[in-house]
């Protein structure tokens, strides 16, 4: 799969679109390149579970802008 590329309305790019198994490499090649917390490794791998068993939810980035920005 190509990576994709999504734009806002000026064309510049906000997200990027990559196959799962470029997901799953560039996770796993974070957690080998750091040292991690076993709190850290214990969140990615129940998040990791949860994308296999499709218990996952999934939230817009803006959503999550929201959750830390000031009212």
């Amino acid at each position: 799969m190509a990576t994709q590329f999504v734009t806002d309305e000026k064309g510049k790019r906000t997200s990027v679109i990559i196959s799962i198994e470029d997901y799953e490499n560039l996770v796993h090649q974070h957690h080998r390149n750091l040292e991690l917390t076993d709190e850290y490794k214990k969140m990615m791998d129940d998040m990791l579970l949860k994308e296999e068993d499709g218990t996952a939810t999934y939230v817009s980035a803006e959503h999550i802008k929201n959750k830390f920005m000031r009212k």
